[in-house]
This record gives structure tokens, sequence and C-alpha cells, in this order.
């Protein structure tokens, strides 16, 4: 039985990425996609057509990011960032979709 109902949900995740690969990245796979970059914030907004007047919350997505920061293991130095998710009228099932599709895109090649 699919979740139909909308909440909020927030997702926090440190990522082996700088600002610039992760907004590099971002942009590859957002693709078409509704958005919007400002400083640390990425907003997504869904389709305008989703919204109707019984149901006038417009779906979205706020991804924020903390400054890069490195992390030191010897003489190697892996940046890092801290990003928030904050979705916004998504169903449980949505924000997985998104993840799905998001952690494939973001995921580094490894042996």
């Amino acid at each position: 039985m699919a979740n139909t109902s909308a909440g909020e949900f927030i997702i926090d995740k440190e990522m082996g990425y700088s600002r610039f690969e992760f907004l590099n990245q971002f942009k590859l796979f957002a693709g078409e996609l509704n958005y919007s970059i400002s400083g640390n914030s990425i907003k997504l907004l869904a389709d305008s057509t989703a919204a109707t007047s019984t149901s006038p919350n417009i779906t979205q997505l706020i991804i924020t990011f903390s400054e890069q920061s490195d992390r030191i293991i010897g003489s190697l130095i892996i940046p890092r960032l801290f990003v928030n998710f904050h979705f916004i009228n998504y169903t449980q099932e949505q924000y997985k979709q998104f993840f799905k599709k998001f952690d494939l895109s973001f995921q580094r090649g490894g042996g």
C-alpha cells in the first residue's frame, strides 16, 4: 500500500565532496528540474501543477550545506560537507525515490 500522506522529513548526510564538486555534481543530477542556488543553499521546487485549490501546499526540498571542512588522515586530506535535506510536503515514498536517484548519482567509485 502506498504512503500518500505528505509531511516533512529532515535528513543529514556527511559527504566526501568539496563545495565546488558538490555543486557541479548537483547540477548534473538536477538536469531540467526547477531549482535555485543561493550561497550554501539549494531550493528545489516540484512542478507548479502539483498545487491545487484543495491542496495548495507546494512540494519542495531545501538543501543546505556547511562550509567545507577537511578530514585529515596522516598526509591524506579528504574534503567533506555536512548536508541537510529538508523535504516539505513529500510522502515517504517520494523522499525515498529522491535519495535512490541522488545516492546513485553521488556515489564515488572505489575498489
